[in-house]
């Protein structure tokens, strides 16, 4: 399957799609006057809509996938190389006259910097462009030399996803004799991320980033807001990606 059909049934099935089309398919039922089930699937929609827009919800759910917590510097003694993981781009930005890294892929390019520079380890960066563009190891690259002053000793740009990310990786780093990785992704990322490249063959030790530990709102806690609704849809994607990953192909 390509990545474009994998994207477009993700959007169905995650975040607001679903409930969308549930919604959708009430008001059919209600049109073809099947009103009790028609009014039951409305009316779940727009609960559910309300209840995944919550601050108090969506915390909680991505909260449940950072179970690693920052990574102790002892432990990046025994890593050979930081394997960082794009997070997307933002195309064709005129005051750049080029693609850059979007918010999330940036928040982990200044991650790397930081552990490189206090650590020395080298770095090799992972991503296609599963959304057209530049590739996202080559725009990771670029901005970790120009921007960062951090060199990168290996990159991959052919993989789609992170399972991709973790078999590529492995084709370029088992020839250099690189088997204990330090992973950089978000925190909510990571329980995917690390058990992709341990079934890869890597060594994995967990350098997450980003971690939410935002403290309770009281009453807006319980507003639902569409940057919370984006959120718990993260959290629903990672959930369901890890069920997928334990399918057998």
């Amino acid at each position: 399957m390509t990545s474009t059909f994998n994207s477009t049934v993700s959007q169905i099935v995650l975040l607001p799609g679903s409930l969308l089309l549930l919604m959708i398919v009430g008001c059919i039922l209600l049109a073809a006057r099947w009103r009790r089930s028609g009014w039951t699937l409305l009316i779940l929609g727009i609960a559910s809509l309300a209840i995944f827009s919550m601050p108090v919800t969506a915390h909680k759910m991505i909260r449940s996938l950072e179970s690693a917590g920052a990574v102790n510097p002892k432990d990046l003694g025994k890593a050979q190389a930081i394997v960082l993981l794009s997070g997307g781009v933002r195309h064709s930005q005129p005051e750049y006259a080029s693609d850059v890294s979007n918010s999330a892929t940036l928040e982990r390019v200044r991650y790397a910097a930081f552990l490189h520079h206090q650590h020395n380890l080298p770095i090799m960066v992972t991503g296609g462009d599963p959304s057209g563009g530049e590739p996202e190891g080559w725009i990771m690259k670029r901005e970790l030399e120009t921007v960062f002053d951090t060199p990168v000793r290996w990159q991959e740009t052919e993989s789609t996803n992170t399972a991709e990310n973790a078999e590529f990786a492995r084709r370029v780093l088992a020839p250099q004799g690189v088997d204990t990785i330090a992973l950089l992704t978000h925190a909510w990322h990571m329980p995917r991320a690390k058990k992709a490249f341990e079934r890869a063959g890597f060594t994995v030790i967990a350098a997450p980033t980003v971690f939410h530990v935002e403290p309770v709102q009281r009453i807006m806690n319980f507003i639902p807001q569409a940057d919370y609704l984006s959120l718990a849809n993260k959290a629903l994607h990672e959930w369901v990606g890890m069920v997928w990953y334990r399918l057998p192909r």
